[in-house]
């Protein structure tokens, strides 16, 4: 697998409380990004947890998956604890009260792609034809959208976007969506809500699809986020088969 990725602060925040990481085993790479909150570095504390306690639990446990369904069930129990561990960070310790993250994965395993999935961080699958957002953001707008009440172009610019409705540590227990389906060999986007609220999806397309290099493909994501305003960290991670 080919891998790429990059970060920022953005423009206008003071901390940047986005984690990833890339795994790079052959037997079951993936790439994963935690976009943190609760001000006062709290939000960087927790993804930092987040991915730290991923990357554990994986190395630990996935190799006694026999197949996709028990990996992804793997994936499911490495989130609980993740969950389990930023709530009793937070209890513990008052100056972080209240911290939570985004937590999103996306592996390629016997064949498969594999997420696991908590927030409105998003993975998008992308080939020479189009760009597919395989994720649904866990936030009111989302609800709204499902609802009818309200369409994609109005979610983008509603006034309660970034009001998130499920997040990792924030409750003493996580319900985390697992996500299996065929692999292609396309390249895999994983990314924080910096980089979408900046971007469309015909503009993330166009640069995946024009540039080759993946390390400079995600950096060329966050310089556009930038351009485009900066208003939040931003987090771009990518994987594709080579």
């Amino acid at each position: 697998m080919l891998f790429g990725a990059a970060t920022d602060i953005g423009k206008v925040r003071k901390v940047n409380e986005d984690n990833f990481l890339i795994g790079t085993g052959e037997s079951f790479p993936y790439i994963v990004v935690a976009d943190g909150m609760g001000g006062h570095r709290a939000g960087e504390v927790a993804s930092r947890i987040a991915v730290e306690v991923i990357d554990a639990e994986l190395e630990k446990n996935l190799s006694t998956a026999l197949d996709y369904v028990e990996a992804g069930e793997v994936l499911r129990q490495a989130f609980i604890s993740a969950n389990a561990k930023i709530y009793a960070y937070s209890k513990e310790n008052h100056k972080v009260m209240g911290m939570g993250t985004t937590l999103t994965l996306a592996m390629v395993y016997q064949q498969k792609l594999i997420i696991a999935h908590v927030g409105d961080s998003r993975v998008y699958a992308i080939d020479k034809k189009r760009i597919q957002q395989i994720t649904k953001d866990h936030s009111y707008v989302q609800e709204l959208v499902s609802r009818g009440e309200i369409t994609k172009e109005q979610a983008k610019n509603h006034p309660q976007k970034n009001y998130i409705t499920r997040a990792m540590g924030v409750e003493d227990i996580i319900k985390v969506d697992i996500i299996i389906k065929p692999y292609d060999g396309e390249k895999i986007l994983v990314c924080s809500d910096g980089l979408t609220n900046m971007l469309d999806d015909s503009e993330i397309f166009e640069i995946l699809n024009n540039v080759k290099d993946l390390d400079g493909a995600a950096k060329i994501l966050v310089d556009k986020a930038n351009e485009a305003g900066g208003y939040d960290n931003i987090t771009a991670a990518v994987m594709e088969r080579n």
